[in-house]
């Protein structure tokens, strides 16, 4: 006689350390994630709200802890009065007047990577608000098409 009820019963905190690692792999790998959450069960639906969360709260979390070490390195090592520009500093700035804030804002999830995008716009661009509001959209945006085109491709294997 089969058996009604699973015979390996899902474990609470194994779950819940599943769903953590996702989110901490989705605030780190972000392009990676919503492949990785598809991969190991969960949903479309799921995979958009798990990587969603783990990306905006790795942003945040980078982005407060970046705006912070900005300001204590700056109270630290105050900026000289004579600038010297190096073909490094001067690749940035251009960069940095050619794309500025919406192109670091929609390439930060799946070119740049969260870590490096949050420090680089506490750095650049210090008004709270805008930033985050963008940048949360940016991720949030990402993390639907990116699990969207991971289940089409999941479903057509």
């Amino acid at each position: 006689m089969p058996a009604i009820w699973p015979l390996e019963p899902k474990n609470s905190m194994t779950e819940f350390f599943k769903i953590t690692g996702l989110l901490l792999f989705s605030a780190l790998k972000f392009f990676l994630a919503p492949a990785t959450v598809l991969i190991s069960g969960y949903d479309i639906w799921e995979t958009i709200l798990i990587t969603s969360i783990g990306g905006v709260g790795g942003f945040l979390t980078f982005y407060f802890f970046g705006s912070l070490f900005y300001k204590k390195y700056r109270e630290f090592f105050p900026p000289k009065r004579k600038r010297i520009f190096t073909p490094r500093k001067r690749k940035m700035v251009k960069y940095k007047n050619k794309y500025g804030f919406w192109g670091l804002a929609i390439l930060t999830p799946v070119l740049f990577g969260i870590p490096l995008g949050s420090l680089v716009a506490a750095a650049f661009f210090p008004e709270k608000g805008r930033t985050i509001g963008v940048f949360v959209s940016s991720i949030i945006v990402w993390s639907i098409l990116i699990s969207l085109q991971c289940a089409y491709l999941k479903s057509i294997w």
